[in-house]
This record gives structure tokens, C-alpha cells and sequence, in this order.
């Protein structure tokens, strides 16, 4: 069973940390998210190391990133902008589109390790990817890839993915942007949708309780109802948090209202309980 590292200020760990994928939201980049996770990456940092990923489709910049991130383009997103809910889009691009999203996830946790190793002059091992965490539609995406695990099949997922041990979704919105997902027609999709997703909670069978999971949500979201939605879609160990914030995390460049460092602390707290639940382990923080 891996323990959490001894979370001691500027300890050196004596075996690589575990490492968690991070996925950013529609209109920004890796470089954006970073930014706008760095206080979240600090509270996380002796426990995990974070790789940051663009996604692959070029893209207009996002709701809130101008003018905070003006000259930080280009910027991307997960999605094709015919997404998969759109009455127009063919259901075999979105599935390629899919699988495309998903191939640059797996190149990037390759070239991570790739980098690592030649860090450390090929000496030395590369942490275990073991969670992801997503933001707004980098959430969907990241529900998509546990959506995916959990499925059976062929379409379970991409030759190289890692077992994913647990999620983070922070301001998500409805429904995970799965594989099973784009291989749907768009009358396969009951009730209103929006550029967002169908607004009906998931059926029974959809419910995924194998993977701890963690939901970060802004009571002043104008996405609110759907994150929660989002969160129907697991149905095991999970916890919710919902903080007096907008569609943006606690501590993000350019908020200076929101959460704050006790936010900020509890998500990493829930972070770390999720893992210790992967690994059958209880309790809370050290």
C-alpha cells in the first residue's frame, strides 16, 4: 500500500511522488491553470506532483480569462467546438475528437516521465499517476476519463491511460465528456440540453461510485444546478464542497472575493482524504 509522503516544509521524499493530471478549462491553457491553481499547488506539493496539460483544440479565449490573461494566448479546450451535444455535429467526428482528447493525455503524462528521468540523469523512478482533477470544462473532461474506467467494453478507453485511483472536479459542469458519451446521437440525449449538457440528472445504470471523488462548486455559479448534476454521476465515496464564489477557484488570479486560504486548505484536504480512501486507508490530515 503507498503512504502520503511525510509532509514536512521542503522534505525530499525518499520515493517519487505520486502524481495528479491537471486539466484546465475551456478558452484558457496549461500556462492559464497554472496560474490559477498555484495556491491549491502549493497546499499540494508535498504530498503530489502536478502535470499540466493543454488541450487540443485551439480555441477563443474563455469566459473570465480577458482581460486578467490578455497576452497568455494561444489558448485551447477539450472539446471540438461542435460538441457532442450539438444537433449538427456527426457522431463519428465526435467520437475521433474523443479519443483525440484523450491520446493527448496520454502523450503528456508520457513526456512528463520522459522529462523526470532525464532530470534526475536516469536515475530514479517516476510517480504513479493517481488522480485527476479538471476545472469547468476540463471537469467534464475529467469525469469523462472516470466514466470511461468505469465502462465496459471497448470503449473503456486508450491503450496507456492510467488507472485513474481518484477525481477532483472543481466548478464542473453535466455530463462527463466520455467516449460513451460522443458515440451518442443527439436524440439519444433526453430532455433540455445547453452548451453545457443535458440539464436531467444521469439514469440509474450511468452511476459511478468506484472512484473516491471530490466536487468544488461556487454557490454564485451561474453553472451551479449543473455541477450538481455533475455530481449525481457518482454515487460512492464523495464529498461536495461548495464555497461563496463564482464560476472560478478560491485564491484564482483576479478574484479577491471568493473562499480564500481556508478554501483553498479544505479542497486540499478533501484531496488527500479522497487519495487515503483509494488506498484503503481512513482518517483525515497529518
Amino acid at each position: 500500500m503507498a503512504l502520503l509522503p511525510d509532509p514536512t516544509p521542503n522534505s525530499t521524499p525518499s520515493t517519487p511522488l505520486p502524481r495528479i493530471l491537471c486539466l484546465h478549462g475551456g478558452g484558457t491553457s496549461a500556462t492559464i491553470f497554472k496560474i490559477q491553481t498555484r495556491h491549491l499547488a502549493r497546499t499540494l506539493a508535498p504530498y503530489f506532483r502536478l502535470i499540466y496539460v493543454d488541450g487540443p483544440f485551439p480555441s477563443d479565449a474563455g469566459p473570465g480569462v480577458l482581460p486578467v490573461f490578455v497576452d497568455c494566448g494561444p489558448y485551447y479546450r477539450w472539446m471540438p467546438p461542435e460538441s457532442f451535444e450539438d444537433v449538427e455535429a456527426g457522431v463519428q467526428e465526435q467520437v475521433v475528437a474523443a479519443r483525440r482528447t484523450r491520446e493527448r493525455v496520454v502523450d503528456a503524462i508520457k513526456r512528463d516521465e520522459e522529462r523526470e528521468v532525464e532530470k534526475a540523469g536516469g536515475k530514479g523512478g517516476v510517480g504513479e499517476v493517481v488522480g485527476v482533477l479538471g476545472f469547468s470544462q476540463g471537469a467534464r473532461m475529467a469525469a469523462g476519463l472516470l466514466a470511461d474506467q468505469a465502462a465496459s467494453g471497448d470503449e473503456k478507453g486508450i491503450t496507456g491511460m492510467p488507472e485513474w485511483k481518484f477525481g477532483v472536479l472543481l466548478c464542473g459542469s453535466y455530463p462527463p465528456y466520455s467516449i460513451a458519451n460522443a458515440g451518442k446521437r443527439p436524440e439519444e440525449f433526453k430532455g433540455a440540453k445547453d452548451e453545457h449538457g443535458v440539464l436531467e440528472p444521469p439514469a440509474e445504470h450511468e452511476v459511478m461510485g468506484d472512484v473516491p471523488t471530490v466536487h468544488v462548486r461556487g454557490l454564485r455559479d451561474p453553472h451551479l444546478e449543473k455541477g450538481r448534476r455533475l455530481g449525481r454521476y457518482f454515487g460512492g465515496e464523495k464529498e461536495e464542497m461548495e464555497f461563496e464564489m463564482g464560476h472560478y477557484l478560491p485564491q484564482a488570479a483576479g478574484d479577491v472575493a471568493s473562499g480564500g486560504k481556508n478554501a483553498t486548505v479544505e479542497i486540499r484536504d478533501a484531496i488527500l482524504r479522497a487519495w487515503r480512501k483509494s488506498q484503503g486507508e481512513e482518517g483525515g490530515v497529518n
